[in-house]
């Protein structure tokens, strides 16, 4: 790697010192038009090419090729260029910026309405293997699943949201990848609270635990309405936490053993 004191620079560089980068695939007669375009607007190529240096004098494009390529075919001595260091990430980066590569979705950590826009993406390209993936049921599988524990992605092809093993569940590396986000900060555990005598605050209070600590699946429900749905129910009759389940609070039958380690009746 070669350090250099011009990165971040304008430059303009003789086109003879700049080695090309990656070949794009743009029709000929684009860049030839594009060359007699750039020729009478004074032969200035006002979206500069982003180079790095490899040598004393020398540089390679990492981007904008396509700038390059079209002050190649007019012939031009100089060009415009924006020197950029050569750290993998930098170079990512600015590919990334000049839309030459498509950033990639952290799937453990997603939301749902990126996990839905970038599904619809991938669905829609030409040839996807996902084209007939319905958008809407894998989204919601994905998004309800306990994604910060996969490993890869297999686990998706045990939701039987559409997505199979084989091309369809391979594609999702091209706009996904996983990175579990580190483990919550473990909190004080809070008194037990029996539900029949708690006040409201209390009921609120040890819900929030276990939504802050990301235990049972806490951290994905509606904390408020939870509390509201509990505090105002009849509990006069209830022999266990079970009846729980069936207010209408997003709290399922799974869900009621965690709520036993912080309230009692």
């Amino acid at each position: 790697m070669i350090d250099t004191q011009d990165a971040g620079k304008l430059m303009h560089l003789p086109l003879a010192d700049i080695q090309p980068g990656e070949p794009i695939d743009v029709p000929e007669f684009v860049i030839v038009a594009a060359a007699e375009a750039l020729l009478k607007a004074d032969g200035r190529n006002w979206i500069p090419v982003i180079v790095k240096q490899t040598g004393k004098y020398e540089y390679q494009v990492v981007s904008n090729t396509f700038a390059y390529a079209v002050a190649h075919e007019a012939g031009l001595e100089r060009v415009w260029c924006m020197v950029t260091d050569s750290k993998p990430e930098t170079i990512e980066l600015v590919k990334i910026l000049s839309r030459e590569i498509t950033p990639k979705v952290n799937l453990s950590t997603a939301s749902r309405d990126i996990i839905m826009d970038a599904l619809k993406y991938l669905i829609k390209r030409p040839g996807s293997p996902l084209s007939k993936v319905d958008p809407l049921v894998a989204t919601n599988r994905i998004e309800e699943a306990d994604r910060e524990e996969w490993k890869d992605f297999s686990a998706i092809a045990k939701l039987k949201c559409g997505i199979t093993k084989g091309s369809k569940l391979d594609s999702l590396s091209e706009i996904f990848y996983l990175s579990p986000p580190p483990p919550p900060e473990i909190l004080p555990h809070p008194p037990i609270v029996s539900l029949k005598k708690g006040t409201k605050e209390e009921i609120f209070t040890n819900l929030k635990y276990l939504s802050d600590s990301k235990i049972g699946g806490f951290n994905k429900i509606d904390i408020q309405k939870v509390v509201n749905e509990i505090f105002s129910a009849d509990k006069t009759k209830w022999k266990s936490l079970n009846p729980i389940s069936t207010l209408d609070c997003g709290i399922v039958k799974a869900k009621i053993t965690a709520l036993k380690t912080v309230f009692k009746l």
